[in-house]
């Protein structure tokens, strides 16, 4: 994986769970578990990248 594209990788998941924790201090459950797909789908993007 390129120095960029770990980067932009990081960074999505970043904003991704600190937009989980802001929503579920905030009572809203559900927004905050909508995040979780983005999550898997970066996960399965990242899995076969690794050697």
């Amino acid at each position: 994986m390129h120095k960029i594209v770990a980067i932009l990788m990081i960074l999505f998941v970043l904003a991704v769970i600190s937009f989980s924790t802001w929503q579920l201090f905030s009572g809203n459950l559900e927004a905050a578990f909508s995040a979780l797909p983005f999550l898997l789908i970066t996960y399965f993007f990242v899995k076969p990248q690794r050697g």
